[in-house]
């Protein structure tokens, strides 16, 4: 029965044992994890911080006001792929299709060529321009390429202008008349006989 009792008591230490040494095992994986998570997150971190700020971007825009169908377009600032920079207000006089537009936006690229088929058509009676919103400039500048559209392109890095504009989805498109009213704010895809019917609607005097 001693022999028995004995038995049964190592047995017991046994178990103790490897389960303060499997619990120590635990909290030592745990304390790795843990470092490791807290190491991750120390080095995204620091790769963010060496993300340029789009608001520090040479291709930064920027807009004063808020578009309202009626009233006078917002004062934007932007700048061309071309690197010059652009102004609704230099178009003064002239009728503008301000379509918003991105590579990552199905919808934009699928409409593009219309507008390019649209504006050939209106020989410059219209100005047409393309604002590139919250895109990578070089997959823009390839798709524009692709594309085939001549009418102006413009960077908007940061949606600042497509903000102004009441954008909620791509694409959207905005009428400004020559006298720099905004006459429509449209959301979605248009074709190209819709576009040459928006023109004609609002344009044609």
């Amino acid at each position: 029965m001693a022999r028995s009792a004995d038995k049964k008591k190592k047995e017991a230490q046994r178990q103790q044992g490897r389960a303060a040494t499997a619990k120590a095992d635990k909290r030592k994986k745990l304390l790795i994890w843990g470092g490791g998570a807290i190491a991750g997150v120390i080095v995204l971190v620091g790769l963010l911080s060496l993300v340029p700020d789009p608001a520090d971007s040479p291709d930064a825009a920027t807009a004063s006001g808020s578009a309202s169908v009626g009233a006078a377009a917002p004062a934007v600032n932007m700048v061309a792929f071309d690197g010059e920079p652009v102004t609704l207000s230099q178009f003064e006089g002239t009728p503008i299709v301000l379509n918003f537009w991105a590579t990552w936006c199905p919808f934009c690229v699928a409409e593009m060529p219309d507008f390019e088929s649209v504006n050939q058509a209106a020989d410059g009676q219209v100005q047409f321009i393309g604002v590139n919103i919250q895109d990578d400039a070089g997959a823009a500048d390839d798709l524009a390429v692709e594309t085939g559209v001549s009418y102006l392109l413009t960077r908007d890095p940061q949606g600042v202008v497509y903000s102004a504009f009441g954008g909620v989805a791509m694409p959207t498109t905005v009428f400004i008349g020559a006298d720099g009213v905004v006459d429509e704010v449209v959301t979605g895809a248009l074709t190209e006989g819709q576009l040459s019917n928006k023109i004609v609607e609002h344009f044609s005097s």
